[in-house]
């Protein structure tokens, strides 16, 4: 963590420059403009809070340029929940300025039942619930970049990971996955780890070395390798092929094991 504190402090300078050229803007155009020439109160305040909005999108440029040095230091998930922090606190800061230039309080603008209010209440709850559904996955999920996935039964490799949403690239395309939807469990996504061990027991009902056949032309093969994602089969065409084992448990895909009857002697030799 001591390695990126100069990134933090940057970070946190440029911040309060933002913040301090956003109100020394406001003031010179207040003293300097608005009133020499009086312009009406409407134009007035319109101006003031497209003043605060560039300032807060300049803000949110710094943040996520800072996101990728920080990552070098203390990893993607520590520098994801600084990121939210910072986010959270420009979007605060932002509500209040606009808020002080329209003359209306916080508490009146929750306290009042008007259509404005009740939008601009769904919006910023919309938001913030957001970013805490990406810190939940982010601090729980633990997911990370680069990290191979099985979202709900697709497999794919987390390409990058945001406030907001979840990027996974898949063998048909890119999905977008709102953090809102992981966080609720309407979409499952299931990081796949790697172990240095083969998988011994599971729910399939073969093994590595077990002869099969498949739903492949039907043809005859015997296991080559079983994996917690797939099962590589070696067919008596010399072709190789794989299957996902969701779907040969789900029965999408039929591998049956093949088992030699005893014979007639055996049996004999058995029952004795």
């Amino acid at each position: 963590m001591a390695r990126a504190i100069p990134s933090w402090q940057r970070l946190v300078l440029y911040l309060i420059i933002t913040l301090i050229l956003t109100i020394g803007t406001l003031y010179v155009f207040h003293q300097f403009v608005a009133e020499p020439i009086s312009l009406s109160k409407l134009i007035e305040q319109a101006v003031e809070i497209i003043i605060i909005i560039v300032f807060w999108a300049a803000a949110i440029a710094i943040i996520r340029r800072f996101k990728p040095l920080l990552t070098q230091r203390i990893g993607n998930q520590a520098a994801t929940i600084i990121q939210y922090l910072m986010l959270a606190i420009a979007i605060t800061i932002m509500l209040f300025g606009i808020l002080n230039v329209l003359q209306v309080s916080a508490t009146d603008l929750l306290a009042s039942a008007g259509i404005i209010s009740i939008t601009v209440g769904l919006i910023i709850s919309t938001f913030v619930g957001s970013l805490l559904s990406g810190f939940l996955v982010f601090t729980t999920y633990q997911f990370k970049v680069g990290e191979d996935v099985m979202v709900n039964n697709v497999p794919g490799k987390i390409t990058e990971m945001t406030a907001l949403a979840m990027r996974i690239q898949t063998d048909v395309g890119q999905i977008n996955i709102p953090n809102s939807a992981i966080a609720s469990g309407g979409i499952i996504i299931t990081a796949v780890r790697k172990y240095k061990e083969p998988l011994k027991e599971g729910r399939l009902h073969y093994v590595v070395g077990d002869r099969v056949i498949t739903s492949y032309n039907n043809e005859q093969g015997i296991v080559k390798e079983v994996t917690l994602l797939q099962t590589t089969i070696h067919l008596d065409s010399g072709k190789e092929i794989t299957f996902l084992n969701n779907s040969v448990l789900s029965g999408a895909v039929p591998i049956a094991k093949i088992t030699q009857a005893p014979t007639q002697t055996e049996e004999k030799t058995a029952q004795s």
